[in-house]
């Protein structure tokens, strides 16, 4: 078993926690808002509440880069990434289709907090990832795909999605039978692996060739790329243990198990964890723990 230490972020608060996220750049931001929508019948996302204050925040190694001014807006955001150097990308899980009209829940801002252009990117998005050249990578849970909140032919109906930075789409999922998109990670713009339900698979997209691989492993919610290792979040009921394969040709072969722990060596419980290619960020309401990992030198 390995013991990872995570670094604790030193991060204030200026708002409840909504999500934290690695971008292309090695930036890691940090969403929060004044008070989180309440769920309709308590049970329900929804897509839109009363207008409220959206707080971003910019960290590059650790340290604080930017704080964008309080963005105002009545979308529930649950995502952001950073588009390019002069703008960031809000993104709401949630999106109504209704009397032939869909709701626009993505937004582009710039580093003032001003908004540029908003769009639409489709209902039960599980995660945003955008890449260097512009593209925004959506994958999507079940209900994105089969289709709910008035969506009778869903934009998420493949699981996975690639827009260029406007919202039009460049790129669909067609070939894998995706019923949720359990976990991405984009490397790069030329390098983009996906986890998804019910094949339980592991897919390699390389400049547009795909290489899958079997996975034993049901329900990861994230996986890290440390070539040649990869390491898989541990599936249903195992949130916070993870396995470390490594990579062939053709098939993933376990060669150990990893835990993450805060940096006096506890064993993190709980946490929600957001991986891009081998950055880590490991979050609760009260608490950030990241890392850059690296598995050379433990097998």
């Amino acid at each position: 078993m390995l013991k990872i230490p995570l670094t604790s972020l030193a991060h204030q608060p200026r708002g409840e926690r909504v999500s934290c996220s690695w971008n292309y750049g090695h930036q890691l931001t940090v969403l929060e808002t004044e008070s989180i929508p309440e769920r309709i019948n308590d049970q329900f996302v929804a897509s839109q509440a009363d207008k409220r204050s959206w707080f971003v925040s910019v960290y590059l190694n650790g340290e604080l880069i930017l704080e964008l001014p309080p963005i105002e807006s009545r979308i529930n955001f649950h995502y952001v990434q950073i588009l390019d150097n002069e703008h960031i990308l809000l993104v709401g899980a949630r999106c109504h289709y209704n009397d032939g009209q869909p709701e626009k829940n993505a937004a582009v801002y710039d580093s003032h907090g001003q908004l540029v252009r908003s769009f639409t990117l489709g209902d039960g998005i599980e995660d945003i990832n955008v890449t260097s050249d512009g593209a925004i990578w959506a994958s999507y849970f079940d209900e994105g795909v089969f289709g709910n909140y008035g969506w009778a032919q869903p934009i998420g109906q493949y699981g996975l999605v690639k827009f260029d930075a406007t919202g039009q789409i460049l790129w669909q999922a067609d070939k894998f039978q995706i019923f949720d998109c359990y976990a991405v990670n984009a490397e790069n713009e030329h390098s983009f692996w996906f986890y998804y339900y019910s094949d339980f698979k592991l897919v390699h997209l390389k400049d547009g060739e795909a290489t899958s691989y079997n996975v034993p492993i049901q329900g990861a919610h994230a996986f890290a790329l440390c070539h040649p290792y990869i390491v898989m979040g541990g599936g249903y009921g195992n949130n916070d243990k993870f396995s470390v394969f490594k990579q062939h040709p053709q098939h993933l072969k376990k060669t150990d198990e990893l835990r993450f722990t805060d940096p006096q060596g506890k064993n993190l419980h709980q946490c929600i964890y957001s991986i891009r290619g081998n950055q880590v960020v490991a979050y609760e309401q009260h608490r950030i723990y990241f890392t850059h990992l690296a598995l050379e030198n433990k097998k």
